[in-house]
């Protein structure tokens, strides 16, 4: 009999901390989801923000050939 308290002791501990687990990564869910309207960027600026560091990097990119070009030449 004792052992069947203990089972159910037992049972009842592993089922709440199970529960626990499963509610808190659900609340976790919930908060990034309730995060997402704020990190959205519009395609558009996107676009926008991608052309800027091409060009950026355009410009690394020809200072650098110059670079090597002096470099070559010495």
């Amino acid at each position: 009999m004792e052992q069947f308290v203990a089972l159910g002791i037992a049972a009842i501990s592993g089922a709440g901390w199970f529960i626990s687990k499963v509610f808190g990564r659900m609340r976790h869910l919930e908060d990034r989801i309730d995060r997402l309207p704020l990190e959205y960027v519009l395609k558009q600026d996107y676009i926008r923000e991608m052309e800027r560091m091409n060009d950026e990097f355009s410009q690394i990119n020809t200072k650098l050939d110059k670079l090597v070009e002096k470099l070559l030449v010495k």
